[in-house]
């Protein structure tokens, strides 16, 4: 194995940092994917190259970064240089400055812009795709609704039927003050104003009596309204692309349906009788999450993702990745020499990973105080599970400890699953409609339009307050999305994996030959085999230039959790 030569390049020429001699290469898996990196955050330059930092500063600016890049072998990685970050200026004459280099285009950059990225600023340079939800208002207090409803109805209508006779009798009253004499002129007067005064309270009264149809109406049979939203794979689509990258998940194309329906937006208000006689209640969703939603930009969505799959994104190249451990095993293709860790005492040592241990697992989405349906299939919602001992000498000696608490930041949204008595007694009526217009040369289809009501996501007002997750068929909620994004299922599809006995692992630190061929194959991956064909899952790695080596710290499975058990406690 040769000595990897490693060459700088700023802004595409040549330099050697003054510290080159103290620079390798690490990567650190502990706090998810990393890419690789120089083990130092600063760089030391002088001569031709602090003139060049200086020049860029006077002519730039200090608020662009100046690209460097660094190669290794046949492996660039894009760093630049941020004058934002304290460059200092030391020596006799100023003779170098000292500058704070970044990762170009790596996941920490992506992660940093992802959350400053709103689908709103995605929306105006990316067209962001929609799709038409529809939904029904169904109160939870319907039949008291409509028992108070009809009540008042009858009142009502009792009452407009003596306000239209009163209205008579006024009328009639001031055809006989006609025609107006000095003798007869405050009869006359006071009649015109009582004729006013009931045909005013008439007219309140019909106001009234349409605005409770219209309520009665939508209480027996709501309307199908619609709102817009957005499948999740077309929000990390968009996303990527106005990063520069584009988006890659075996994951999300598996639930590619997806969908994110926003919290309802308020047009602009409508007049009293614009409102008295339209169905439109001016509620409205721009599609994709806005700033009033969970889920607001990129990266809060990565960050749902990430906690929903238990997966990480990964950069590489110009591709962003959501993939599992498993996905990324089998693409391994690096292996090592096993060594002792301890070459003096010709022994291995080893940990384990109990800190990652838990006594509670408890995975949930949110509910909505303004939907009452979110609580319909509370089932579905939440998931919970417990670490327990499977024998125990002394019950009071139980180290057993921890809870993982994961909350995903959606509501579920609830479909219609049935038709209702009146909705049901009405089928036979469309089918009777269509069948006759159908005769005449019509193209009536009244019966599917009722029947097409199963599905539909249904709220219990008009305005609800948590961005709902539907897992779309047809713009509808699946009637069965409770076995395919319920919390269970998510849990045993994802999440069993982290499960203590499951994931019960030794701890190893090793330095290991390596050669140039092993670290670049080792950035797609932090999988690697040793001599047995074994899977080591790489925590950390340093490349050592004039070792030839690398010092790495990586996990091995374990049965050893064998008096542990994982029980359900509620799913």
């Amino acid at each position: 194995m040769s000595v990897i030569e490693t060459k700088y390049f700023l802004n595409g020429d040549e330099i050697r940092p003054v510290n080159a001699d103290e620079i390798g290469f690490k990567m650190d898996f502990t706090k998810g994917w990393t890419e690789a990196e120089l083990t130092v955050d600063s760089i030391i330059l002088a001569n031709e190259a602090k003139q060049m930092v200086i020049n860029h500063s006077q002519t730039i600016g200090f608020h662009e970064g100046i690209p460097l890049s660094v190669q290794v072998g046949g492996l660039t990685l894009d760093y630049y240089i941020d004058l934002t970050d304290n460059p200092t200026f030391s020596g006799v004459g100023d003779s170098t400055i000292e500058v704070t280099i970044k990762r170009r285009k790596a996941i920490n950059w992506f992660r940093n812009q992802a959350d400053g990225l709103s689908f709103e600023a995605i929306n105006k340079t990316n067209l962001i795709n929609t799709i038409d939800v529809p939904y029904l208002i169904v109160k939870d207090n319907q039949l008291e609704l409509l028992i108070s409803l009809g009540i008042s109805t009858f009142v009502l209508v009792k009452a407009l039927k003596e306000s239209v006779k009163e209205v008579a009798a006024a009328a009639s009253d001031l055809a006989n003050a006609l025609p107006p004499t000095i003798s007869n002129i405050g009869a006359f007067i006071a009649a015109m104003i009582n004729l006013a005064a009931r045909i005013v309270y008439t007219v309140a009264l019909v106001i009234a009596l349409i605005k409770l149809s219209k309520e009665i109406l939508d209480l027996i049979f709501p309307l199908k309204r619609y709102l817009k939203a957005t499948k999740v794979l077309e929000l990390l689509n968009k996303g990527c692309q106005k990063l520069g990258y584009t988006f890659s998940s075996t994951i999300i194309n598996e639930y590619s349906q997806l969908t994110i329906l926003p919290v309802p937006l308020i047009k602009e208000k409508k007049s009293i009788f614009t409102n008295l006689f339209t169905l439109d209640n001016g509620n409205y969703t721009k599609g994709y999450p806005t700033a009033n939603d969970t889920t607001p930009t990129l990266g809060s969505l990565v960050n749902f993702l990430e906690d929903w799959t238990q997966s990480q994104f990964r950069v590489i190249g110009n591709v962003v990745h959501l993939e599992t451990d498993d996905f990324w095993q089998s693409q391994s293709t690096v292996s090592i020499t096993n060594t002792l860790n301890l070459q003096d005492a010709r022994e291995n040592q080893w940990s384990y990973n109990t800190g990652e241990t838990w006594k509670r697992y408890y995975t949930h989405y949110l509910t909505d105080a303004s939907d009452s349906h979110t609580l319909d299939q509370i089932e579905a919602t939440d998931a919970e599970y417990s670490t327990e001992p499977v024998t125990t000498l002394n019950a009071d000696l139980t180290t057993i400890k921890g809870l993982v608490d994961i909350s995903y930041p959606f509501a579920f949204g609830i479909p219609k699953k049935k038709l209702t008595i009146v909705e049901k007694e009405c089928v036979p009526y469309a089918r009777l409609a269509d069948s006759v217009i159908n005769a005449f040369g019509g193209n009536s289809n009244l019966e599917s339009r009722v029947k097409g009501r199963v599905g539909v996501v249904q709220i219990s007002q008009q305005y609800y307050t948590q961005s709902k997750l539907i897992y779309s068929t047809g713009g509808k909620q699946n009637l069965n999305f409770q076995n395919i994004i319920g919390a269970n299922v998510i849990y045993q599809k994802f999440h069993k994996g982290n499960q203590v006995k499951e994931n019960f692992k030794r701890i190893y630190s090793a330095t290991v030959p390596f050669s140039t061929a092993n670290f670049e194959m080792l950035l797609n991956s932090n999988f690697i085999q040793d001599m047995q064909g074994n899977s080591l899952k790489i925590s950390t790695f340093a490349f050592i230039n004039e070792a030839k080596s690398a010092e790495i710290v990586y996990s091995v499975e374990s049965d050893e959790a064998f008096n542990v058990k994982t029980i359900a406690i509620n799913v």
